[in-house]
């Protein structure tokens, strides 16, 4: 479990105890709002984007979330792109429908981008979706950015590098229960000391010098979850960026 979940159920645990206690309005309100805050940083943060199968036949749809999954702002969805024929990346249709986007690829690799917006702390402790330039008094400014990956069906190109920022990229086809070597690559180069897990509440695996790290799939359906950390200059909206990428397969 992540120290920012620990934070969480702590402050959830001080605010029971002390509701039982009986303790003053001002004292349960401190406690309320740095609970608030967490939350808040969670939300901003721990989530990630990923395709799912739809319920009609060869459609999928994207999906954003952690533990449950939400609705969204289709501004926020920046691309969905698929591999042609021609080993390209294209943009790919989709419907938003109910804060969600639908699509049928023609492609067996897609790529989501997702941009999260920009969310500020404020010196209360409370975390609001606006720039360091709306809030000027916060102690820092974080643009939460998502990428999924989806390897809809197995061949040559699920284990080549295809241009992106960041990618994660398996080794082989993936098989249930045998240890996957997945590579990481920022900028087409390898990353070392990436942590790579089911998700960020969970054990991980950090890359090694070569950017390898190691992920057991199981059976079915499988997220392969990565994050990176930017510190940006000269950008008056945010002084850092989170990267949260989320590789999904097939395991058989």
């Amino acid at each position: 479990m992540t120290l920012k979940l620990l934070h969480i159920l702590s402050y959830t645990q001080i605010f029971l105890n002390k509701n039982k206690q009986g303790v003053s309005k001002m004292e349960l309100k401190k406690i309320a709002v740095g609970l608030t805050a967490l939350l808040g940083m969670s939300v901003a943060n721990a989530h990630n984007v990923w395709l799912e199968p739809a319920s009609a036949q060869g459609e999928y749809v994207v999906k954003f979330g952690h533990e449950q999954t939400e609705t969204y702002p289709e501004s926020k969805l920046k691309s969905i792109q698929a591999l042609n024929a021609q080993g390209k990346l294209t943009a790919v249709d989709y419907q938003f429908r109910n804060g969600e986007a639908y699509l049928m690829p023609k492609s067996d690799l897609v790529f989501v981008h997702f941009d999260n917006g920009v969310w500020s702390k404020l010196p209360s402790g409370k975390y609001v979706e606006k720039t360091k330039r709306e809030e000027p008094t916060a102690e820092f400014s974080t643009n939460p950015v998502k990428f999924g990956k989806a390897i809809l069906k197995w061949d040559a190109e699920s284990f080549k590098s295809h241009q992106q920022a960041y990618e994660l990229i398996p080794q082989e086809k993936a098989q249930a229960n045998k240890p996957l070597s997945i590579l990481v690559l920022h900028n087409g180069k390898p990353v070392q000391g990436i942590k790579v897990g089911v998700s960020e509440d969970a054990p991980f695996n950090l890359t090694n010098e070569k950017g390898i790290a190691q992920f057991t799939p199981t059976k079915g359906f499988n997220k392969v979850w990565a994050e990176f950390e930017e510190n940006i200059t000269n950008n008056a909206d945010y002084d850092r960026r989170s990267v949260e990428y989320m590789l999904t397969f097939d395991a058989q």
